[in-house]
């Protein structure tokens, strides 16, 4: 059997433009301390398949953007009755990569790279791996944005979860602190496979990245992740 999952984000980073570059319109993710992770033996484990799976993120600035992915190195979920209880995957930030926008050089992306890994940023020499653990899945209450078959929704919101179906939690560890986010998710299972989105922004500063940028050209604190995961049996 084969079971897809896909928790928190799917962005297309290549049709995002912002004037004067706010960070993109999305939920804000509850952050708070970390909380403890409860898990049962019981439920079912299925394996991360990390060729299909892929994190991507869009940092502004007042001049630009620039938009990335972060591969993932592992993982799994655990399923019970039909629904998700837990979870975690492992982001290889050593080989983080910067793709956007494409009318930036070649050059100017590798340097911009190089100093997303260093101490002013995500510090990938003491810390080459991130993490995001699930500590709550539960269903969402609330008034849905639209309709999930209106074909329109990527259309109309790009950078938001317009139809979600669960609230989900969890421990995000960068640059070694860890902090638990909270945000909607659309989370669906039919027979043997499950596919969830999510998208949301967070405040950088939480996890100590505090680089202000240029005096010209502040960076926004704010970072919009996207998570596309799979998962099999």
């Amino acid at each position: 059997m084969k079971s897809k999952f896909f928790p928190a984000i799917l962005l297309t980073a290549g049709l995002f433009y912002i004037s004067c570059t706010s960070a993109p319109k999305s939920d804000e993710a509850k952050t708070s301390e970390a909380k403890e992770v409860t898990k049962n033996t019981s439920d079912q484990k299925w394996k991360l398949d990390t060729a299909a799976s892929k994190i991507e993120w869009v940092g502004t600035k007042v001049t630009g953007y620039h938009t990335g992915q972060v591969p993932l190195k592992s993982g799994e979920i655990f399923v019970k009755d039909g629904e998700v209880t837990g979870g975690k995957f492992v982001m290889d930030l050593a080989n983080m990569q910067v793709v956007g926008p494409k009318s930036v050089d070649a050059a100017s992306s590798k340097k911009l790279l190089g100093h997303l890994k260093s101490a002013d940023f995500f510090d990938v020499e003491k810390n080459p791996e991130g993490s995001f653990e699930l500590t709550g899945v539960r269903p969402y209450q609330g008034t849905a944005i639209k309709d999930s078959a209106d074909p329109r929704q990527e259309q109309i919101d790009k950078y938001r979860v317009t139809d979600p179906t669960h609230i989900v939690s969890g421990n995000l560890t960068l640059k070694g602190v860890t902090k638990n986010v909270e945000f909607p998710a659309r989370i669906t299972i039919s027979g043997d496979n499950a596919e969830a989105i999510a998208k949301f922004n967070i405040n950088r500063k939480d996890w100590g990245i505090v680089y202000p940028g240029k005096p010209d050209d502040l960076i926004r604190d704010a970072i919009h992740l996207g998570i596309s995961i799979k998962a099999e049996k």
